[in-house]
């Protein structure tokens, strides 16, 4: 049996109007963000670090997280109370590239920032960023290549930046990236790093990222199974109008708009194909619906019967709460 390189969900990120109205509305849906951070790298070996123009900041979880992205304000007075400006720490035979591959994510998010308000970017988690290029590479996947960068992760030892890799799959939009946004892998920190993390205890009880739901197209599912099987290296699971790629806690579901309005009353995807709305597990279900509410968050009910915070309420992408289940 071959050996699974991509193991699950990373993150999901969203790119935002307004950061400090994104930063309000996750805190009123019970989630621990802090101040965004704005990476900065010379504009060459030795220049001094300048911003690449967009910012961002994390719901963290132990092994994924949320990303709130949302771009440097013009005037500093609109930057959120405690940003900071984050130098990357790049190789010198890595800085240009690292810049390039940088300043094509901003721009491209940027371009999808004009099309909606929403999750555009969705990262699996890789053991081996060089074993998934090479398994892209026999599959035939357009990619652009492993790249080193940094992670700031806090623990009691106090906040550094981390060494990680990663990887995105191209696609056929001007921007080079997939129709539904930037997709990619990355390898996280060591475990021991990860398992030492604090901070991440959210007033909601969320403790992971367990799923992604992306719409597509009717005449467009199983193309897009198709296309993510060659990514992921799994085959889908088939369930009525929808398609699954399970891994050990989380999962990526494709479904269609119909499919999307059966399972969360109401909600309806931007375009086509989106990542239309997520999955998160929280500690205690009830709790966290009481909390929401408590903060005059209105909340719908799932086919499954579970809560669920609507697109609207949080910045274009509906939010499902699930039961954690109890560790093994």
């Amino acid at each position: 049996m071959a050996i699974r390189d991509i193991t699950g969900l990373h993150h999901i990120g969203l790119v935002v109007r307004d950061m400090k109205t994104a930063l309000d509305t996750f805190q009123r849906l019970g989630f621990r963000v802090g101040p965004p951070t704005y990476p900065a790298l010379p504009p060459a070996p030795g220049a001094a670090p300048e911003p690449i123009g967009a910012g961002n900041t994390h719901a963290d979880f132990p092994r994924s997280f949320i990303e709130i992205l949302g771009f440097a304000p013009e005037q500093r007075e609109h930057t959120p109370a405690g940003a900071e400006l984050i130098p990357l720490q790049i190789p010198d035979d890595q800085l240009a590239a690292t810049r390039a591959a940088m300043t094509r994510t901003v721009a491209g998010l940027a371009a999808r920032l004009d099309r909606y308000e929403g999750a555009h970017i969705l990262v699996f988690t890789t053991d081996d960023a060089e074993q998934t290029v090479a398994r892209l590479d026999r599959a035939g996947v357009g990619h652009g290549g492993a790249h080193a960068a940094q992670r700031p992760i806090t623990t009691a030892d106090g906040t550094r930046l981390e060494a990680i890799k990663y990887l995105e799959i191209n696609g056929d939009e001007p921007t080079g990236m997939p129709a539904e946004g930037r997709v990619g892998a990355a390898q996280d920190a060591p475990a021991h790093v990860l398992d030492a993390q604090v901070g991440l205890d959210h007033p909601n009880g969320a403790v992971g990222l367990a799923e992604c739901v992306l719409c597509v197209g009717d005449d467009e599912l199983d193309a897009t199974a198709d296309r993510y099987e060659r990514c992921l290296g799994i085959a889908p699971e088939h369930d009525g109008p929808s398609r699954g790629f399970g891994f050990a806690s989380s999962r990526l579901t494709l479904t269609t708009a119909s499919g999307l309005a059966d399972r969360l009353p109401g909600e309806q995807p931007p375009s086509a194909p989106a990542l239309c709305a997520y999955t998160i597990a929280v500690t205690d279900l009830a709790a966290a619906e009481r909390l929401l509410h408590s903060h005059g968050v209105e909340t719908g009910r799932a086919a499954t019967g579970e809560p669920f915070v609507p697109a609207a309420s949080a910045h274009g992408a509906a939010i499902l709460l699930r039961q954690a289940m109890p560790a093994t």
